[in-house]
């Protein structure tokens, strides 16, 4: 079955990617919005979490495979779950 998931994730490109184009962040096939704040929004893709931190940061678009953050964006940490 993992096979199957490489080949669809190649053919359909379905590969998570986090993007930052004219000052907002763009996440395409994430999992799960773990955390929600104005200062902190956290994302996860399998075994990972994705935090972005800033300040009046605002989900202005959310899809099932995309979501775009703006606000005063200031950094953006990878996190394992195991960590």
């Amino acid at each position: 079955m993992e096979l199957l998931k490489v080949i669809n994730d190649f053919t359909e490109c379905n590969n998570f990617e986090i993007k930052f184009f004219k000052g907002k962040i763009y996440i395409y096939y994430y999992d799960k919005i773990e955390h929600f704040s104005d200062n902190k929004i956290v994302i996860s893709k399998e075994t990972k979490n994705y935090m972005i931190a800033g300040k009046k940061l605002v989900i202005e678009t959310m899809f099932k495979d995309l979501v775009i953050i703006s606000g005063n964006i200031q950094k953006i940490f990878l996190r394992k779950e195991n960590e």
